[in-house]
């Protein structure tokens, strides 16, 4: 194998390890602290209507975030434009490589992991813990914001990525399954990567 393809597999590796152990830490302290992620998804014989319902509705709520994907490519506002030059130069190159079952490995994986965290775990852990429709308010947006500070790549993309956390918890909240935001993050960030790795070269600062 080549230096450049044992980079490529390290960075798979660690990038689905990394994503895959949100969701397994996020179950481990949840057993802790008495609030399980998974609550939502049963698995039992009468479960399956509802967790295809919350698949498809997960797979149609991917539609605004492309949308969105495509009018952040194309506007020429200033913050827009610093985030596409930071993918341009430092996001893209690393995932440019990969094959689409890589990418669907990491997107899946992150899909996973940070909706098993940010959604499973924490919203719902604070909305229990306070109670109520304040409950359910103050944890979408304490969560959105934690979601938009663990995605901090600029100021801008920041603000973008908690719109996003709010947008899943509201996925969430509405449809009363996990399997929704996971979906809906998992299939965007697949879609988000091939577009950006085989469709459109972000430009350049």
């Amino acid at each position: 194998m080549t230096q450049t393809s044992n980079t490529t597999d390290s960075f798979v590796r660690t990038a689905f390890f990394f994503e895959t152990s949100l969701g397994v830490g996020a179950l481990l302290v949840g057993w802790v602290v008495g609030v399980d992620p998974l609550a939502t998804v049963p698995v039992t014989a009468g479960s399956l209507n509802n967790h295809l319902l919350a698949i498809f509705w997960g797979v149609v709520a991917t539609l605004p975030l492309l949308i969105g994907l495509l009018l952040i490519n194309q506007l020429q506002f200033q913050p827009l434009v610093r985030i596409r030059g930071f993918v341009a130069e430092r996001v893209a190159p690393l995932f440019a490589p990969l094959s689409l079952f890589e990418l669907a490995a990491i997107s899946f994986a992150a899909g996973f992991g940070e909706e098993m965290l940010f959604r499973g775990l924490l919203q719902t852990g604070i909305a229990e813990s306070i109670g109520g429709s304040a409950g359910i308010a103050a944890a979408i947006v304490v969560v959105s914001i934690l979601f938009g500070a663990c995605h901090w790549l600029t100021p801008t993309y920041a603000v973008l990525a908690t719109i996003a956390g709010a947008y899943f918890g509201g996925l969430f909240l509405l449809t009363g399954n996990l399997l929704a935001p996971l979906v809906a993050h998992a299939l965007y960030d697949y879609l988000a990567l091939v577009y950006l790795t085989r469709v459109s070269v972000p430009e350049e600062m």
